[in-house]
């Protein structure tokens, strides 16, 4: 039999062993490979060159600097949250203590803790599941007729029926007699039992929550390293008093009451001689009692102790009780102050004289004890105990002042000069003076506060010069005097002012000085004697003259004042002043005769430019035209240079009309002439002269003022001369460029600027009211325009500011005086009546006598209100001059 043939050679190509008889192979995905294609397009290998390794270092490089920017930053938020995790502490840390306290928790205390609710979305969601759906309508009215007792018509059964209605009655009768007494409780524990009313305080709640402390988790680690180092103080030193202290402090700070006692109870133990030991431990005792037995216990231990005795003091609650215990410890220490103080203030007077007498033998060293004891004696014993104080205490001032106060107060003025002399003497001579110069004027001050006046001057008399040198006297009492009245101590001032004016009695400023202060503080008697002295020590003195006439015939002494002035005319035979005064006098009064010859006779002797101006005004005020004309003629031949000769000419021709307006351009060019083109007021004048009525008109004016503006550069009444004559002429352009003009040559002229304000449309009033402001912050007539501002918009009170201010500026600027009078009284009504602050307005005036103001001289110098006074012309000012 033949084999079957083998095939040991090589296998043809494409051979595939048993695939003949429909053999198949297999294949897994390890033989596969990855199923994701690695040659996807043929894109691998392409940015495997040196451009993309570089680029690739370069954008890692990139990487790492972004990186860096904020490391800095995030290093230390990392160690921020570091400490703060470490300060903090793990939570199983906090809360150590109070897991080793349960272990003391026993079986009953495990068993009453009341179940944990589970909150977790676990059993949320099965108890959802849970919840039953609330019962039918039929369901629960047939249980309410159940309850009622009535039948049912339900096709339940029997046994049912009888289950179902008994558990419907139990469950819901349970549940609404449940809710009806919470319900109830509730409202009978916030209502009252009258008229249903609250009574629950919400702020008395909102603090009680305030008070209920919530510690944090650092505030439990704080205490907790508090309390290790408080016990590590108190076992390195355990005498240390303040440790045991803040331990205390620190159990009560955690709500450890009892442990704040254990330890302070320690304390007490530890250190038995630290009063404030015993003190915290009473404080911490929490009841009265118990305080007064660890005051006696302490007491034992300190006998000398004074704080622990007035503590026992005040724990004890009748003053009889406090007596006893303050009566005790003065017995233990009869040298204590303050118990001799807290036992006097239980007592009546008279048992309180008696212990202050006991008081200044066991403490002489007290001067409250010694002051005291004299005040509750008599006069005659009181001198007694204040020679005795004086002897116990040579050094101290109050003894000797309160002596002098004593001698004041019965009449005895020249046993307090004495007193003070002495004491001055015993204690301030000499460079080593026990009380200086500068408390000897504040006990002046301290005494004038307290009454005593004749003191106060004994002082200031005795104890001014000390230390001063005779250069600086004048100097340094002025500033004594002026501190004294910025304090307010008058009397005082006008007794370093007496000394003075014996010291300097020639001295007219110091006089004048003096009488400001009477005319401010003082009465009218005090003011007259103070000009009296004045007038005798400085005879030369006009001004004092003067003002001494001026009070007599204020005060309507018509013939005092006359006297006076005789007498200054004798003393002050040449002074223009003075005479001017006697005219004046007399034609106030209506002597017009008299004030003509006295006009007469001061032309004779004084021959001054006011004499000669003054008598043609007084012509003119009679009517007398001619006259006055011949006396500004003199006038101008003996003084060409006074300007005000030719503005009064020309203004007395121009009141004659048309027939008098080329006598009046004489006079006002002659004036011109004579001040060289200066005077504003005559081109003023001139200007209007032409422009009114006979004259040449605003042509003419126009050119005069515009030949003055070149004359006097910088003028800014020129100036407001022009704008307002265009004005007049309904020439707003040209008033326009005017005012521009105006400006740019005068930048803090306030005329102009007030000038602006005023013609300003509303809307651009306040912008122009602040560049003004910018501009000339202190000139008066922005000041006004401002205060009007205010008053249009309704601003009163920052009006009234603004008032007050100008009249602190300049307080002869009348303007401000009529505008803000005119406001109050249009505030008071603008009726006849006037209010509190139109009087005071018009008293303030009449003080100051405004000198100039465009308002306030178009009224005071009209002839026709020559005689009005200074309140009077103000009212006709405020009502527009009529």
């Amino acid at each position: 039999m033949n084999s079957a043939p083998t095939y040991d050679g090589k296998p043809p190509v494409a051979y595939i062993p048993g695939k003949g008889r429909g053999a198949t192979g297999f294949t897994t995905r390890s033989d596969v490979g990855s199923a994701v294609d690695g040659s996807k397009d043929g894109e691998e290998g392409q940015f495997d060159g040196k451009e993309d390794d570089e680029a690739d270092k370069i954008y890692a490089a990139v990487d790492e600097r972004l990186a860096g920017r904020h490391k800095k930053r995030r290093i230390e938020r990392e160690e921020k949250e570091g400490a703060q995790a470490g300060a903090e502490g793990k939570i199983s840390d906090q809360f150590k203590d109070l897991k080793q306290k349960l272990s003391a928790v026993s079986e009953e205390e495990w068993a009453a803790l009341p179940d944990v609710g589970d909150r977790s979305l676990k059993f949320k969601q099965k108890r959802q599941q849970d919840v039953f759906t609330p019962l039918v309508d039929t369901m629960l009215a047939d249980a309410a007729k159940r309850i009622g007792g009535g039948e049912t018509t339900t096709s339940i059964s029997g046994d049912q029926t009888s289950e179902v209605g008994g558990d419907l009655t139990s469950i819901v009768g349970g549940l609404a007699s449940a809710r009806n007494k919470v319900i109830s409780m509730t409202l009978s524990s916030i209502s009252d039992n009258v008229g249903g009313q609250t009574v629950v305080d919400p702020k008395g709640y909102m603090t009680q929550l305030n008070t209920q402390k919530i510690s944090s988790a650092a505030e439990i680690g704080d205490i907790k390293k508090a309390r290790l180092l408080l016990k590590s103080v108190r076992d390195t030193n355990p005498k240390h008093g303040p440790g045991w202290i803040a331990s205390a402090r620190v159990e009560e700070f955690a709500n450890e009451a009892v442990k704040a006692r254990a330890l302070i109870r320690q304390g007490c133990e530890a250190c038995p001689g630290s009063e404030d030991v015993w003190l915290e431990a009473v404080r911490l005792s929490g009841s009265s009692d118990l305080g007064k037995s660890i005051c006696a216990e302490g007491i034992e231990k300190i006998p000398n102790s004074v704080k622990l005795y007035l503590k026992a003091a005040d724990l004890e609650v009748g003053p009889k009780q406090k007596k006893v215990v303050l009566r005790k410890a003065i017995e233990a220490i009869p040298n204590s102050v303050k118990l001799w103080k807290s036992a006097i203030e239980l007592e009546n007077q008279e048992d309180a004289r008696v212990m202050l007498s006991r008081a200044v033998e066991c403490v002489p060293q007290s001067v409250e004890m010694w002051l005291a004891l004299a005040r509750l004696e008599t006069y005659a014993n009181a001198r007694k105990v204040l020679n005795s104080a004086r002897k116990a205490l040579p050094s101290e001032v109050l003894i000797w002042i309160t002596a002098s106060r004593l001698e004041e107060g019965q009449n005895n003025d020249e046993m307090v000069d004495n007193i003070i002399a002495k004491s001055v003497t015993a204690l301030g001579a000499g460079e080593a003076a026990i009380v200086k110069r500068e408390q000897w004027l504040k006990e002046a001050e301290s005494c004038e506060e307290g009454g005593g006046v004749v003191t106060a001057r004994a002082i200031v008399k005795h104890a001014i010069g000390l230390g001063v040198e005779d250069a600086d006297r004048l100097r340094t009492w002025g500033g004594d005097a002026d501190s004294s009245i910025a304090n307010g101590k008058v009397e005082v001032a006008r007794a370093i002012y007496l000394h003075m004016l014996e010291a300097f009695k020639t001295k007219k400023s110091l006089w004048l000085r003096a009488v400001e202060l009477e005319k401010k503080f003082g009465t009218k008697e005090t003011l007259e004697e103070r000009l009296k002295g004045g007038v005798g020590a400085c005879p030369k003195a006009e001004v004092l003259w003067l003002m001494y006439a001026k009070e007599k015939w204020v005060g309507g002494d018509v013939d005092g004042a006359r006297e006076v002035l005789t007498e200054a005319f004798e003393k002050n035979p040449n002074s223009e002043a003075v005479w001017l005064a006697g005219a004046k006098l007399e034609l106030e009064n209506g002597e017009t005769d008299r004030a003509r010859v006295l006009l007469e006779r001061a032309r004779e002797k004084v021959n001054g430019p006011k004499v000669w101006m003054k008598s043609a005004l007084l012509e003119r005020e009679c009517g007398k035209a001619e006259p006055a004309i011949k006396l500004l003629e003199e006038g101008v031949k003996r003084f060409p240079k006074f300007e005000k000769f030719y503005m009064m000419g020309g203004q007395i021709w121009a009141q004659k009309g048309v027939a008098g307006v080329g006598n009046a351009r004489k006079w006002f060019q002659k004036g011109l002439v004579a001040s060289e083109n200066k005077s504003v007021v005559l081109w003023i004048l001139a200007a209007r002269l032409e422009e009114g009525g006979g004259g040449a008109g605003s042509s003419k004016a126009r050119s005069l003022l515009e030949l003055g503006r070149l004359k006097n550069r910088a003028n800014e009444e020129l100036w407001l001369e022009s704008i307002r004559l265009e004005k007049r002429c309904e020439n707003e352009a040209a008033s326009g460029n005017l005012m521009a003009q105006g400006l740019q040559e005068c930048t803090n002229s306030g005329l102009l600027w007030a000038e602006v304000i005023y013609n300003a449309p509303r809307v651009e009033k306040k912008g122009k009211s602040m560049q003004a402001i910018k501009n000339c912050n202190d000139d008066p007539h922005v000041v006004i325009s401002v205060a009007d501002l205010f008053v249009s918009e309704r601003k009163y009170d920052k009006a009234r500011k603004w008032f007050l201010r100008a009249t602190i500026l300049k307080p002869e600027f009348g303007d401000t005086w009529v505008r803000w009078y005119k406001f109050e009284k249009e505030m008071a009504g603008g009726g006849g009546e006037e209010g509190d602050r139109c009087k005071e307005i018009l008293a303030k005036c009449a003080v100051v006598e405004p000198k100039y103001g465009e308002l306030w001289t178009a009224v005071s110098k009209d002839m026709k209100y020559f005689r009005k006074g200074v309140g009077e012309k103000l009212k006709i000012c405020a009502a527009g001059g009529s």
